[in-house]
């Protein structure tokens, strides 16, 4: 069992993961903190070892899990490993008394994120899952004014999920295989799903989605590449695996370069989401991934009025407010906050270290990622079935979705 932090020393982070997001977040957010040290890597892939290293200093590397669990001074462990093996990385991390930061999603199997909350609940270690968007200055604004009843109860509402980058991003490499990722519900709409869940402080019971896959995938051979394609001066889905590709927080990442269009594709670029809560509230979500636009909007609507939230990375972000029966209308501009979105990445950050520096279990938003990844999950199941899919909660996970 984990106890607090010795404050004579910092906070030993290890990076399980050392992939783009494993150096970019995990690397530089927690190497830049005032309180925290990194102390240790691991990858199985010598090359991300060599190439974090490269970016984050000189140190112990190892692909051996069972070394990186020694390495001395080891207080916590984010992990951001490939999904599917977020549960076996997470339950480990906790059997080894390591307080744990799991990046989103929290496993691609309802049964594994029961599994990891069995785990921290017996493990006296602090567990979060990196849905950072909680602390983003525009959804901090809306779940202030949803609580204080403004808008009344919610009964409905939409969110959506413009993904324009959509094709540079999944669809020239793994994460184009259900086999790999599942769907990109899960791989992306999780934030957008658990920001849902926390908004309107409800549980999912019962989902429904028709999903397809539309633009991308065809006929194209599998091992098809830009880098030998005759239209690659065209081609908008083009990507140099040379230069690499800028992602939307920052970093840069060097794609592969698997043609967009090959037969192996079938996760679905665009589906439609209906949610029931046990509340009795019904919200619809939307996700594509090859609309002009890179933003997220929430529209709620409740006994005493109305909501909209607008997100993008530039931090336009604008809220705004209908009252029911007047003519009253409110409007909102949150802060803009340095560090990636909107200021959440600081501030996820910022309280994980708080937390384990005080060494007091606790498992931080949990349910609202098993809640999240439960709608994904489902949703995937129902396209595939036509039919609507009920979600069992779990009660040892507690209502810590405030």
């Amino acid at each position: 069992m984990s106890g607090a932090i010795d404050h004579k020393r910092k906070v030993g982070i290890g990076i399980l993961g050392t992939g783009s997001r494993g150096v970019y977040f995990g690397g530089h957010y927690f190497s830049k903190h005032p309180d925290c040290e990194l102390v240790g890597l691991c990858d199985v892939r010598q090359e991300s070892l060599e190439f974090a290293r490269s970016q984050l200093g000189d140190i112990p590397a190892t692909t051996s899990i069972d070394e990186f669990w020694q390495y001395p001074n080891m207080d916590a462990v984010v992990i951001c490993s490939n999904d599917h093996a977020h549960a076996e990385n997470a339950i480990a991390a906790l059997a080894a008394g390591k307080h744990v930061y799991l990046e989103k999603p929290m496993a691609q199997t309802i049964e594994d994120c029961d599994r990891i909350i069995e785990a921290a609940a017996q493990s006296g270690c602090v567990v979060m899952v990196g849905l950072e968007l909680r602390y983003c200055s525009l959804m901090v604004d809306m779940k202030r004014i949803i609580a204080s009843g403004e808008i009344g109860e919610i009964k409905i509402g939409t969110v959506t999920d413009n993904v324009s980058v959509g094709g540079q991003y999944y669809y020239h490499g793994a994460r184009r295989r259900k086999d790999y990722v599942k769907s990109l519900i899960l791989e992306k709409g999780t934030h957008s799903l658990d920001l849902t869940n926390w908004l309107l402080d409800a549980s999912p019971v019962k989902v429904y989605c028709s999903g397809g896959l539309n633009v991308f995938g065809g006929s194209a051979p599998n091992d098809k590449r830009c880098r030998d394609c005759s239209d690659s001066d065209t081609c908008e889905y083009y990507v140099d695996n040379v230069t690499g590709y800028r992602m939307d927080y920052g970093d840069v990442r060097l794609n592969n370069d698997l043609c967009v269009y090959a037969e192996e594709c079938d996760v679905h670029d665009n589906a439609l989401v209906l949610i029931d809560y046990d509340n009795g509230s019904r919200i619809s979500y939307m996700e594509c991934h090859f609309t002009p636009e890179y933003t997220r909007e929430f529209m709620f609507v409740g006994t005493k009025g109305k909501i909209w939230g607008f997100y993008n990375n530039e931090q336009d972000f604008k809220i705004r407010v209908l009252k029911r029966h007047t003519e009253e209308e409110l409007i909102y501009f949150p802060e803009k906050k340095s560090g990636g979105h909107g200021g959440g990445d600081t501030g996820i950050v910022n309280e994980f270290v708080d937390l384990v520096k005080r060494g007091e279990p606790i498992f931080k938003g949990i349910k609202g990622a098993r809640d999240s990844a439960a709608i994904a999950i489902a949703a995937n199941e129902s396209s595939e079935t036509g039919l609507p899919v009920s979600i069992q909660q779990n009660k040892k996970a507690g209502n810590i979705n405030s």
